[in-house]
């Protein structure tokens, strides 16, 4: 009977464990981004920061696996298209520089770099991404070679305090003025200093006339 209920606990803990996946088996993606690869370009971590959800910076990481030949990548939002030259066995961080002095900088733990080299990091900005915060963005990766790939990519604000640097800087817009606007012209009845109307000059010249007469 011992032996029967040692059976029954043992079926019953591997009955268990068949139907509880294994914790190491499960992938989970922690960071805000999204990954996606196309041919030798792997994009890590892909996000957009928008503010006011029409200008909208692009930030990630491009890696090029290939061990040679430098790959042009095109990431179009929107219909607006940008494109990126990221150099072979090199990963490009965009909107992020690689000198960790600077504003912004992340430093390289070479989690997401696939053992490539650090390329400079560089802007890259759409202005007419209709990336509405809190959204999700379709961007479309492509080059010559490959074929491309579609992400829905989420769109963040600058609230948080990672991003409170990348949100896109709305470009100024100035209304241009004519002189007569400006005060540049005179207007009015107003005369150059020291001079006279036309009928008091033409008195004054009669009477000067008929005086010397």
């Amino acid at each position: 009977m011992s032996v029967a209920v040692a059976a029954t606990i043992a079926l019953g803990a591997t009955g268990c464990e068949f139907l509880s996946p294994a914790q190491t088996t499960e992938i989970k993606q922690i960071t805000d981004g999204v990954d996606v690869s196309t041919g030798k370009i792997a994009v890590r971590n892909a996000l957009l920061i928008s503010d006011d959800g029409e200008q909208a910076r692009f930030i990630g990481t491009l890696v090029n696996t290939a061990e040679k030949g430098d790959i042009t990548l095109s990431i179009e939002v929107g219909g607006d298209t940008q494109t990126v030259e990221v150099p072979a066995n090199t990963h490009v961080d965009l909107a992020m520089t690689t000198d960790t002095t600077a504003e912004g900088a992340t430093e390289d733990t070479g989690t997401t770099t696939q053992g490539t080299e650090a390329g400079t990091g560089r802007d890259v900005v759409f202005d007419n991404a209709d990336a509405k915060p809190g959204s999700l963005v379709k961007v479309y990766f492509s080059y010559s070679g490959a074929e491309g790939v579609s992400a829905s990519v989420p769109v963040l604000t600058s609230s948080q305090e990672e991003y409170s640097t990348l949100a896109p800087t709305p470009t100024p817009t100035g209304t241009a003025t004519t002189p007569s606007e400006s005060g540049t012209e005179p207007t009015g009845d107003a005369t150059a200093p020291g001079t006279q109307t036309g009928d008091s000059q033409t008195d004054s010249s009669s009477g000067d006339a008929g005086t010397n007469g």
